[in-house]
């Protein structure tokens, strides 16, 4: 079995060496513009726990897949007018790209929508949370029946977080009477975005030394340095590469790669797949300096959210509470709550200078577009006793926070039960306590080596649902979910 898996290694390696276009196993993995299906698992295909019927659900979620921001768009930009060079250099029969690559550069163009839609979300990232919400659906029916009060849905005040709220309540509510809206967006929301309106991150974490020494110390490593040359080498220019260049060729490559059906864009044929390890890392070092256990501040920034988890639980079993309750957010929220939760969690910190290739800290995975965190309460029978147990999905897989067979009441109370007392005092910059200590809460282990697993081969207002409804049935789902945030009512 090892001899075998062993030869299609070497075969996939030889085919990717090649040429892009067709190689047989291709890396998948770009940091935080990983398209959700690359990761994803599928809540349906978890077997129901003995004796037990699911009384509520909590879930945060990243928004889908979304165009790039101002800078991106105007750095991506930039290097597309390389486009007319790397074709004539082959045609003088330098670099080492395929014809087929040439080929489809020369039918490449310029999308103009991405200078007047910038970060907004596309029609793939209205489908990943659709999807998601369907399968949540058909995976728990009967918690779609019930008054509308039952649910509650809340967004920051973004246009790809909006719509990504139309989406999933789109995909939850369909075929049923539910008349299902989005609460907000608020001007200022401190359980889903704590950090924007926190000094301490901003101003210490954010706009810090440390982010800013971690990233030179990334860009100088010998690494990237080898990237650098690999992709003057293939493209055969003769317009020298900056390092920001050749990070721009990388943006322009998964973003136009993750709006494709094949997942494959011209531009990423400038790497090869080691040049893509080493560019996923970058995120890495990036989000865990700016989002994760580089600063005490942002595991601090993960408590109000889950401080809302408990209480919407704690409601629950109290005899009130509701079916479902959803948040659509962003990245840096999701990966502050995960180290809240002690969850993906090294035993080194991440650095810039040295890349760990068994690290758990992979924003391909924690950080992908849609990334999300699934929290489901059950009533059970046990013994002629009712009891409750609590499951946890990550991007709907089955987490190791507890075992599949859920966590019992009162161990869920014993790792969130703390989290009431969360506030965001510490956000003031005149603030003088003790730095709290790294908590010790277990850890998701769900990264994996590059190439292992997860490498897969082969081919303040309120938002109604029926607007996505009639949105997602248009043929131009693409072209127009960027406006639908503009029509909702405030």
């Amino acid at each position: 079995m090892f001899r075998g898996a062993f030869l299609l290694f070497i075969v996939c390696w030889v085919s990717a060496e090649r040429c892009y276009w067709n190689a047989e196993c291709p890396y998948l993995m770009y940091s935080t513009k990983t398209p959700y299906d690359t990761v994803r698992g599928d809540i349906r295909d978890h077997p129901k726990l003995e004796n037990c019927e699911a009384v509520s659900i909590w879930s945060l979620h990243r928004h889908g897949n979304r165009n790039p921001g101002s800078s991106v768009t105007e750095s991506i930009k930039g290097v597309a007018g390389l486009k007319d060079e790397i074709i004539r250099s082959f045609e003088s029969g330098r670099g080492q790209l395929c014809s087929q690559e040439i080929e489809d550069f020369r039918k490449w163009k310029w999308n103009e929508t991405l200078e007047v839609s910038q970060s907004f979300l596309t029609g793939t990232g209205y489908e990943e949370l659709y999807d998601i919400a369907k399968r949540i659906r058909e995976r728990y029916p009967h918690l779609l029946q019930g008054p509308d009060g039952k649910y509650y849905f809340r967004s920051t005040n973004e246009q790809r977080t909006v719509t990504s709220g139309m989406a999933f309540v789109h995909g939850l509510a369909e075929g049923t009477n539910l008349n299902l809206t989005v609460d907000g967006p608020w001007e200022r929301d401190d359980i889903i975005r704590p950090y924007q309106n926190c000094d301490r991150y901003q101003i210490d974490v954010k706009g810090g030394q440390q982010l800013v020494d971690e990233m030179a110390a990334y860009f100088s490593t010998d690494e990237f340095k080898v990237v650098q040359r690999n992709v003057q080498e293939r493209l055969g220019i003769q317009t020298q590469l900056s390092s920001d260049d050749v990070y721009a060729l990388y943006e322009i490559c998964r973003f136009y790669r993750s709006w494709t059906a094949t997942k494959q864009s011209p531009w990423c044929a400038a790497f090869s797949d080691q040049d893509l390890v080493v560019l996923e890392y970058r995120d890495d070092v990036r989000h865990y300096h700016r989002n994760g256990y580089g600063s005490w501040v942002n595991v601090n920034l993960g408590g109000p959210v889950l401080k809302d988890l408990y209480e919407s639980f704690d409601a629950v079993i109290n005899g009130a509470g509701r079916n479902v309750v959803s948040y659509f957010t962003h990245d840096t929220m999701l990966e502050m709550a995960f180290c809240a939760m002690g969850l993906f969690k090294d035993a080194a910190a991440i650095r810039g200078s040295v890349r760990n290739p068994n690290r758990l800290w992979k924003t391909s995975q924690i950080a992908s577009f849609s990334v999300n965190f699934i929290a489901v309460l059950n009533s059970c029978q046990e013994s002629g006793t009712q009891t409750y147990r609590v499951q946890f999905f990550v991007n709907e897989l089955t987490s190791d926070l507890c075992p599949h067979a859920g966590c019992t009441w009162e161990q869920f109370q014993g790792m969130f039960q703390k989290f009431t007392s969360s506030n965001l005092d510490f956000c003031s910059l005149s603030y003088t306590a003790d730095e709290p200590a790294s908590d010790s809460a277990p850890r998701l282990p769900l990264g994996q080596e590059e190439g292992g697993a997860w490498r897969r081969c082969g081919g303040g207002g309120r938002v109604s649902v029926l607007a996505a409804r009639r949105a997602h049935s248009s043929p131009g789902l693409q072209r127009d979910t960027y406006s639908m945030a503009i029509n909702y009512h405030k």
